[in-house]
């Protein structure tokens, strides 16, 4: 299961990175963000997929990969929505001319693939792990009782 955990939290360390970088040409760019666009930036986007790539080494590792999945598949749809198709600001075909334009536009398609490979990196992680208790690595088995009473 290791291997599992590797390849997920690689796809998450990648999908933060350009999550950075998209990050940065937004500032470069000057592409305002609203209260609420805030707020699930840094809790969806940002802190949800490290909060899964931790939990991935730990015994809550399908928890980690339901959160991946997750925070990924809203990334994605955050950034197909807002970068492609709600017309506004952050729209990356009537984005304002200016020296952060391309960036923009190159960050916003490597924040949608990268976001993609972490939704399939998630569901390949969720084919590889065990379903239930028994055979997980990590799992706490019930006590069996003893069939004494204790008083």
């Amino acid at each position: 299961m290791r291997k599992v955990a590797l390849y997920v939290t690689l796809a998450a360390v990648l999908a933060t990175l350009a999550h950075v970088l998209h990050g940065i040409s937004h500032v470069e760019h000057q592409v305002p963000l609203a209260a609420w666009q805030w707020a699930y930036v840094i809790f969806v986007i940002f802190l949800a997929p490290v909060v899964a790539a931790v939990l991935l080494w730990t015994r809550l590792q399908r928890v980690g990969v339901w959160l991946l999945v997750a925070s990924m598949a809203g990334a994605l749809i955050f950034g197909l929505a807002f970068h492609f198709l709600v017309s506004g600001p952050d729209n990356v075909f009537t984005l304002n001319p200016g020296a952060g334009r391309e960036a923009f536009r190159s960050s916003a398609a490597l924040v949608v693939l990268t976001e993609a490979l972490g939704c399939v990196a998630g569901i390949w992680a969720l084919s590889k792990l065990p379903r239930s208790a028994q055979g997980a690595a990590g799992t706490v088995e019930p006590r069996r009782s003893s069939g004494k009473e204790v008083r």
